[in-house]
């Protein structure tokens, strides 16, 4: 992971491109360990063409491509595939204003805020097939527990009603409520 990531930091900056590190490893920045076999960032959809020529111009190979997503695998066919998500320029802003610079694996990233990287999982549980996979449902009770996030605050409620499926809100009330009568 440590060669991929410096890799594609390096590739960014070198480009002047903005991203946040989101999904596992940014979980794993919140000190919550997961095992995860590629990485995620979080890029302005306006800046998609600049990813794409400083990617592929240092040996990445697009793998996917879909309107809010793109897939690249690295040049060293051991390294981990990395994920952009793409978002609209109002989203990136807000979701940036809001990250910390922290360190992580060989260099210094950004990641969402933990109520954002919490907004995120959630909205991908929208997606019925990451229900059943679990990985995001089990990151989110993690990182509430780990960080001692009350459940019922305004802030994590603005959240839930937001982004939640009905069925994950009150999947998380049950769920956070008999953590505290253990």
């Amino acid at each position: 992971m440590t060669d991929t990531l410096k890799d594609f930091d390096t590739t960014a900056k070198a480009a002047g491109l903005n991203f946040l590190l989101i999904g596992g490893h940014a979980v794993n920045a919140y000190g919550v360990e997961r095992t995860t076999v590629d990485l995620d960032f979080l890029v302005l959809s306006n800046d998609l063409q600049k990813w794409k020529s400083a990617l592929l111009s240092n040996g990445w190979l697009i793998s996917y491509e879909f309107p809010h997503f793109i897939q690249f695998k690295p040049p060293d066919p051991h390294g981990f595939r990395v994920d952009l998500m793409l978002v609209d320029a109002e989203t990136f802003a807000k979701l940036y204003k809001d990250s910390s610079e922290v360190s992580y694996g060989p260099c210094r990233l950004r990641i969402p805020s933990l109520l954002h990287l919490l907004a995120l999982k959630l909205h991908a549980l929208k997606n019925t097939d990451r229900q059943k996979i679990g990985k995001d449902y089990s990151d989110i009770l993690a990182l509430i527990h780990t960080h001692k996030l009350d459940i019922h605050s305004q802030e994590l409620q603005t959240i839930l009603k937001k982004y939640a499926p009905p069925i994950i809100h009150q999947r998380l009330l049950r769920d956070t409520s008999s953590d505290k009568s253990d």
